[in-house]
Protein backbone atom coordinates (compact mmCIF):
# COMPACT_ATOMS: atom_id res chain seq x y z
CA UNK A 1 0.00 0.00 0.00
CA UNK A 2 0.91 3.18 -0.77
CA UNK A 3 1.18 6.61 2.09
CA UNK A 4 -1.71 8.07 1.62
CA UNK A 5 -2.24 11.79 0.67
CA UNK A 6 -4.45 12.58 3.67
CA UNK A 7 -4.04 11.23 7.04
CA UNK A 8 -6.08 8.46 7.98
CA UNK A 9 -7.35 6.89 10.89
CA UNK A 10 -6.05 3.01 10.25
CA UNK A 11 -2.16 2.95 9.05
CA UNK A 12 -0.79 -0.62 7.92
CA UNK A 13 1.93 -2.10 9.04
CA UNK A 14 3.84 -1.77 5.59
CA UNK A 15 3.25 2.20 5.42
CA UNK A 16 4.19 2.60 8.99
CA UNK A 17 7.21 0.75 8.06
CA UNK A 18 7.79 3.27 5.16
CA UNK A 19 7.88 6.56 7.37
CA UNK A 20 9.61 5.15 10.79
CA UNK A 21 12.43 8.03 11.30
CA UNK A 22 10.15 10.70 9.02
CA UNK A 23 9.92 13.92 10.52
CA UNK A 24 6.20 14.25 9.77
CA UNK A 25 5.47 11.12 11.08
CA UNK A 26 5.21 10.42 15.53
CA UNK A 27 4.71 6.82 16.70
CA UNK A 28 3.77 6.63 20.10
CA UNK A 29 3.44 3.55 22.25
CA UNK A 30 1.19 3.71 24.82
CA UNK A 31 1.04 -0.13 25.62
CA UNK A 32 -1.30 -0.75 28.51
CA UNK A 33 -2.27 -3.58 31.41
CA UNK A 34 -5.28 -2.73 33.91
CA UNK A 35 -3.76 -5.43 36.00
CA UNK A 36 -0.28 -4.02 35.55
CA UNK A 37 -0.18 -0.39 35.13
CA UNK A 38 4.05 -0.83 34.72
CA UNK A 39 4.10 -3.29 31.67
CA UNK A 40 3.88 -0.95 28.88
CA UNK A 41 6.28 0.95 30.22
CA UNK A 42 9.03 -2.56 30.63
CA UNK A 43 7.60 -4.00 27.58
CA UNK A 44 9.12 -0.37 25.95
CA UNK A 45 12.45 -0.40 27.84
CA UNK A 46 12.68 -3.69 26.55
CA UNK A 47 11.21 -3.33 22.80
CA UNK A 48 9.57 -0.76 20.64
CA UNK A 49 9.34 0.73 16.83
CA UNK A 50 12.79 2.97 16.03
CA UNK A 51 12.09 6.36 16.91
CA UNK A 52 8.80 5.63 19.00
CA UNK A 53 7.81 8.13 22.21
CA UNK A 54 6.59 5.66 25.65
CA UNK A 55 3.13 8.11 26.97
CA UNK A 56 1.56 6.53 29.87
CA UNK A 57 -1.99 6.10 30.11
CA UNK A 58 -2.07 7.10 33.53
CA UNK A 59 0.12 9.91 33.87
CA UNK A 60 -0.17 11.14 29.97
CA UNK A 61 -3.07 10.50 28.66
CA UNK A 62 -5.39 10.59 31.17
CA UNK A 63 -6.64 13.50 33.04
CA UNK A 64 -7.08 13.99 36.33
CA UNK A 65 -9.58 11.46 38.08
CA UNK A 66 -12.84 12.76 40.29
CA UNK A 67 -14.70 9.63 41.36
CA UNK A 68 -17.58 9.96 39.03
CA UNK A 69 -15.37 10.09 35.50
CA UNK A 70 -14.13 7.19 35.01
CA UNK A 71 -10.80 5.09 34.92
CA UNK A 72 -9.43 6.88 32.31
CA UNK A 73 -11.18 10.02 31.57
CA UNK A 74 -10.06 11.99 28.84
CA UNK A 75 -7.15 14.59 29.64
CA UNK A 76 -7.82 18.57 29.33
CA UNK A 77 -7.15 19.71 25.29
CA UNK A 78 -4.54 22.05 26.56
CA UNK A 79 -2.88 20.11 28.98
CA UNK A 80 -2.49 17.14 26.38
CA UNK A 81 -1.51 19.39 23.16
CA UNK A 82 1.41 21.09 25.29
CA UNK A 83 2.48 17.48 26.36
CA UNK A 84 2.54 16.32 23.09
CA UNK A 85 4.21 19.51 22.06
CA UNK A 86 6.98 19.40 23.78
CA UNK A 87 7.81 15.55 22.04
CA UNK A 88 7.84 17.12 18.78
CA UNK A 89 4.11 17.32 17.31
CA UNK A 90 3.68 19.67 15.33
CA UNK A 91 0.20 20.42 14.71
CA UNK A 92 -1.82 19.00 11.99
CA UNK A 93 1.27 18.00 9.56
CA UNK A 94 2.17 15.30 11.27
CA UNK A 95 0.62 12.10 11.24
CA UNK A 96 0.67 10.16 14.87
CA UNK A 97 0.23 6.46 15.20
CA UNK A 98 -0.20 4.68 18.35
Amino acid sequence: MHAPSAFSTLVDAETLAAHLGDADWMVVDCRHRLADPDYGERAYAAAHLPGALFLHLDRDLSGPLNGSNGRHPLPDPLVLAEKLGRLGLLGERTQVVA
